[in-house]
């Protein structure tokens, strides 16, 4: 995807309805930045006028020979106002600035917070997945949230300036319209001509920037994954701890400066870049032109003026100065407010993601508090599949779980086993059937109610890089004898015990450079240690053994009754010798149920699906057992 949505023409009642939105959000997230910021940048402004206004007084005390003593009173005193002024403007921005960069943040989280909180059903959408490649593009070639508070800061900023001009050399304006001189008529459209031409010429030089920029650099095949995001890939590749690693044994030195310095040398990204910072460098140029000009001009026409003997040296200087902030500062309200207008288009992908409603039906019923535990969930005639995809991933699915049962699922991949997982716990909902807990659907209950009821180990399980008991409650509140006893039946016992900080060990070293490394079969045993921990009366583990070795996976399936006690265990597992001390076992195939029964019923069914995996793969299971056996007398004995 492309950034040529940026560079489509808007109406300007467009332009400022998406300034207005994005205002409007900043002031929701902190109602006091802007007139924050407007006090520090009124009281920035208002330091050169001072000076320039004492810089008046002073010459024309020195032609008009006033005493000493009254000078030096007024000089004190402007002095003491600038510096206060100086002092205040500076306090108050660096205050505001806090502030910013805590809203800068703030926005950042605000778009994690929206991900977790998202429908899990519309996080792989085609609409979501191209909405936060939008919003990465955006966020890369602009400056994200902060390009909004800079072009506003900006526009304020000459705003006063503009005010400030005025005030100071409005008095001083008076005798200009009674000059006479063609000259200093001529002079001042003349002056009042380049800076039309010179907002001209920055807008035209700033739109072909935004061409480039946005346009030519992006559609160039090399550059469909932007430099800011090879850079961050490359750089964790580097300097990451744990990526590293593989950089350095496999020499993929080559493979990330391909993706680096390459990247910027290839000509179809390196020209238009070339040719955006060449507009840059064109637009800057006439702007420091057009503030030269203004400049020059003013002090050659009060001099004129003052030639002919009509106003006061100090006039002269102030005028002069009045007259060129006034033109400079006209000039950058007319192209800041592009500016603006560019930058609060870029944060539309944000605020439509922010602002995205979820889909899935919230249904308002508690869930039945059971004192015996007793639930029973049916699927009846289920049916879906992904979002964007014609194949059915289920197909008229209907089968029951029962309190206490230990059910396993197996089945080839992409048979629907781990979909059949999502939609118990609701990460989806089927398009076709119905999911009911104790003979109700279960988009009626409270969502947050339902999802309590389940403890899941998947697959792709992540582990974070906070402290151990952390990553067992998934909260910084925690039971220490609770996430002691379910690591120890998730046999991780011996590995707590070798930990000097015990719970309080850090897993990883992104945030305590004490941090430990784990390997996969630890990690899987943490994750199982996690879903014990949360007490929920159904427990589902997708694959729990698949990085565990054959004595750890005995241990674990050993101790499963009782780790699983009166819970409803659902198991997804390749292995099928782990399963026969399951209740009954489920066969999936090409997205349906062809199988229900025991072990020993499903194994005695020649012309049945299970029959045949198990015989594919019989000898495999049979050398693990017999290692797992072996390994396990060796410990006891």
């Amino acid at each position: 995807m492309t950034t040529d949505y940026l560079l489509t023409k808007l109406p300007m009642r467009e332009h400022g309805k998406n300034i207005v939105k994005i205002v409007k959000y900043v002031r929701k997230m902190d109602r006091y930045y802007f007139p924050g910021m407007a006090i520090s940048l009124l009281l920035k402004t208002a330091v050169p006028y001072a000076e320039l206004l004492l810089t008046a007084y002073i010459l024309d005390g020195i032609r008009a020979h006033t005493g000493i003593r009254e000078m030096l009173a007024v000089i004190a005193a402007s002095v003491s106002v600038i510096l206060l002024l100086q002092f205040l403007s500076g306090a108050v921005y660096h205050r505001m600035e806090v502030r910013r960069e805590q809203m800068y943040y703030l926005y950042e989280c605000e778009t994690q917070t929206k991900m977790l909180e998202m429908d899990f059903s519309r996080i792989d959408s085609p609409k979501v997945k191209e909405l936060k490649d939008r919003i990465r593009k955006d966020n890369n070639w602009g400056a994200g949230i902060n390009g909004v508070f800079w072009s506003c800061n900006d526009i304020m900023e000459n705003v006063f300036q503009l005010t400030g001009a005025a005030v100071v050399g409005f008095p001083v304006a008076a005798f200009l319209f009674r000059s006479k001189t063609a000259a200093v008529w001529l002079l001042m459209a003349a002056l009042a001509a380049v800076q039309v031409i010179s907002v001209f010429l920055r807008m035209r030089f700033g739109r072909q920037r935004d061409h480039w920029r946005y346009h030519e650099a992006e559609s160039a095949q090399e550059k469909e994954e932007t430099f800011c995001f090879a850079w961050d890939f490359a750089g964790q590749g580097s300097y990451n701890y744990k990526n590293g690693k593989d950089i350095r044994i496999y020499e993929g030195y080559d493979l990330m400066e391909r993706w680096t310095t390459e990247v910027l040398r290839h000509k179809g990204f390196r020209d238009p870049m070339i040719k955006a910072s060449q507009n840059d460098a064109g637009e800057a140029f006439f702007g420091a032109a057009a503030g030269a000009a203004a400049n020059g001009g003013a002090y050659l026409i009060v001099v004129m003026i003052a030639l002919a003997g009509t106003i006061t040296v100090g006039n002269v200087v102030r005028f002069a100065g009045a007259f060129g902030h006034f033109l400079e500062a006209a000039a950058g309200v007319v192209h800041g407010v592009p500016t603006l207008a560019m930058a609060a288009r870029q944060q539309l992908s944000t605020l439509a993601l922010i602002h995205m409603e979820n889909e899935m039906y919230r249904g308002k019923l508690p869930v039945e508090k059971r004192s015996d535990g007793v639930y029973r969930i049916e699927f009846r005639n289920v049916s879906f599949r992904y979002p964007g995809t014609e194949r059915y991933a289920l197909k008229n699915l209907s089968m029951e779980l029962t309190v206490g049962e230990k059910l396993a699922i197996v089945g080839m991949n992409g048979s629907g086993k781990t979909t059949m997982i999502k939609l118990l716990c609701r990460l989806y909902d089927p398009q076709e059937g119905e999911i009911l807990l104790n003979g109700v659907d279960i988009r009626k209950f409270k969502q947050e109610e339902y999802s309590r009821l389940f403890s899941v180990v998947f697959q792709d399980f992540t582990l974070y890089p906070f402290p151990l008991a952390q990553n067992i409650a998934v909260s910084c509140d925690y039971d220490s004898k609770a996430a002691e006893k379910c690591l120890r039946d998730a046999d991780f016992g011996d590995r707590l015990a070798s930990m000097e900080r015990g719970l309080e060990t850090y897993l990883y070293k992104d945030y305590d450079d004490e941090g430990i490394e784990i390997s996969g079969g630890e990690a899987q045993k943490i994750a199982i240690a996690r879903a014990i921990y949360k007490k929920a009366p159904f427990i589902v583990l997708d694959e729990p053994t698949a990085a565990l070795d054959p004595l750890a996976e005995y241990e674990i399936y050993s101790n499963f009754d009782r780790i699983a006690g009166t819970k409803t265990a659902v198991y997804i597992s390749h292995r099928l010798s782990s399963c026969r001390f399951c209740d009954k076992i489920a066969v999936f195939h090409e997205g349906g149920l062809v199988q229900l029964g025991s072990h020993e019923e499903l194994v005695a069914d020649k012309n049945g699906k299970y029959y045949e995996l198990w015989h594919a793969q019989a000898q495999y299971y049979e050398e693990d057992d017999r290692q797992g056996r072996k390994q396990a007398s060796s410990v006891t004995s």
